[in-house]
């Protein structure tokens, strides 16, 4: 066994024993300069199950080291046992205050110090608590344990304090006691004890439910919250005074809305509010589609036609005269377009159908038509990226990004086909440089590179999009087709009565057609 400050250490256990609320001692100054108090047996209740005692550091309760096993009244005060927890802040407080040899170190938490509440006092006298915690401190607020947190003056001048050494343990004759009292109570002089009074009986006061005059102690009104608030508002000393003790003398039983501790109420009382659907992006608007021509699918499979390329119809010089009138070969072609399918499909229990849950049903098919949506704009991209007619790149002009001059090569590369460059998907690398140059200069240099006049550009649209690093696709509206069946995609539902369930899937039926290639052009920058 170690002796540990105050109170005793097992290391073999890791038990500390000792004297948790000494009683017939004056308690010393508090921070808040509340009047000392002094306890007997009478005057605290200790719970059944000692185990609800919590230990902690500094009165800290977010900071628990241990819980009380053992707590019983003895004639010296409430002797207590407590187990140090076999956790982090366990050890580190055993780590931190008690040396290799078993001492404590300078300025060790060695003091145990007692946490209360429901308290009623009397001046000096303490009439009722209840012992609710427990803490180890460097100084308790009593010389053989502690309460609460001592004023640094107390302190400091503890050592020449005749007044706090007559009081402790009732030392002394009865004109020293006499005198301390009348100083713990200079703001009410008729509370301390008349001189002559029977010593003995002081004692038992103090120490019990009566007063010197053999009386029944009349205690005050527990101070409430809304008491205290009344107080402070009318700001005066006796509307005050029956709330000295609160505060920093006890600390206050804690409700908890929710841990660290146990005693909490949050998830027994609280009622839990509806947040519907939460935000997680804005709806997805087709990016890619807009940019081609669009027509709907009237058939699965769609046949159209067109010339085959060098033999077209042509016209040529003519002479007159009767002559024979100039004629080229001519040919055709057939084009088929099939339509491919996008789908998606679950089977739902029908308590979302049946009770108030169908917000889930209208969520899913929003969910699923936003990605028809995706999925067939992704279509349309990776077919513009097929159809690209490879350009080579130009020398790119000083001050100029690189991707900018791509445009320029491969909008001129659509020019050459006789239609009109409506778009341009560009590399993000590419991108941020042509977005940082002064909007002037990109619109200026544009019309100077397609051979437009000025204002001719309002239609076209440059945008970011993953075509690839270093890649520009320049391409004619009218260059490839998107087709797409009426309003889709087409919800299917359909009732499973034998498994309780409801089964919705979205149908969807697209096609691409690239009908001019040559008008859709593929520009790799220089590295």
């Amino acid at each position: 066994m170690t002796e540990h400050g105050d109170f005793s250490y097992d290391p073999t256990t890791r038990t500390i024993r000792g004297i948790l609320l000494p009683f017939g001692e004056l308690s010393r100054t508090s921070v808040s300069q509340t009047e000392p108090v002094m306890f007997g047996a009478d005057n605290i209740d200790l719970p059944r199950d000692p185990d609800v005692i919590t230990l902690n550091r500094n009165h800290n309760r977010h900071d628990p080291i241990g819980r009380a096993t053992f707590l019983e009244k003895r004639a010296t005060g409430v002797y207590s046992e407590f187990r140090v927890a076999d956790t982090d802040e366990g050890n580190d407080y055993l780590r931190d205050n008690i040396d290799a040899n078993g001492k404590p170190k300078p300025g060790a938490l060695s003091k145990l110090s007692a946490e209360v509440t429901d308290f009623v006092r009397d001046g000096a006298k303490a009439i009722k608590a209840r012992l609710t915690g427990a803490a180890t401190v460097t100084e308790g607020a009593f010389a053989g344990a502690g309460l609460f947190a001592i004023a640094p003056e107390a302190l400091a001048d503890e050592a020449s304090d005749t007044l706090a050494e007559a009081i402790a343990g009732f030392r002394g004759d009865l004109a020293t006691l006499t005198d301390a009292l009348n100083g713990l109570t200079a703001k009410d002089p008729e509370a301390a004890p008349a001189p002559g009074t029977d010593p003995d009986k002081e004692k038992e006061a103090l120490m019990g439910n009566i007063v010197p005059d053999g009386t029944v102690a009349t205690t005050t009104p527990r101070p409430t919250l809304e008491g205290l608030f009344a107080a402070l508002t009318r700001n005066d000393a006796d509307s005050l005074a029956p709330y000295a003790a609160a505060g920093e003398l006890f600390a206050l039983q804690t409700v908890q809305q929710s841990g660290p501790t146990t005693v909490t109420i949050g998830a027994d009382t609280q009622e839990t509010g509806y947040l519907g659907e939460l935000w997680t992006r804005a709806p997805y608007q087709r990016r890619f589609v807009p940019l081609v021509d669009q027509a709907t699918l009237t058939n699965y499979t769609m046949r159209g036609w067109r010339w085959v390329e060098g033999k077209r119809p042509e016209v040529a010089d003519y002479a007159g005269n009767t002559q024979e009138v100039p004629s080229n070969a001519l040919d055709t072609e057939p084009v088929d377009v099939t339509a491919a399918r996008l789908a998606g499909g679950h089977r739902l229990d029908r308590r979302f159908r049946d009770f108030n849950d169908q917000s889930v049903i209208a969520s899913y098919l929003v969910n699923q038509a936003e990605d028809y949506k995706r999925k067939t704009d992704g279509k349309v991209l990776a077919a513009i990226m097929a159809a690209g007619t490879v350009t080579a790149p130009g020398t790119v002009p000083a001050g100029i990004a690189k991707g900018l001059a791509a445009v320029v090569d491969g909008a001129l590369g659509v020019i050459a086909t006789e239609n009109r460059p409506a778009f341009a998907l560009i590399d993000p690398a590419l991108w941020r440089d042509i977005v940082l140059t002064p909007k002037d200069d990109v619109l200026a240099f544009l019309n100077a590179g397609f051979g437009l006049e000025e204002g001719d550009m309002a239609g076209f649209k440059l945008m970011p999009a993953a075509v690839g690093a270093g890649k520009v696709f320049v391409g004619a509206k009218e260059a490839l087709t998107y087709y797409e069946l009426g309003e889709t995609p087409i919800r299917v539902d359909g009732v499973q009565p034998g498994n309780g369930a409801e089964d919705i899937a979205v149908f969807g039926y697209w096609a691409t057609l690239a009908n001019n290639a040559q008008a859709i052009r593929s520009v790799t920058v220089a590295a």
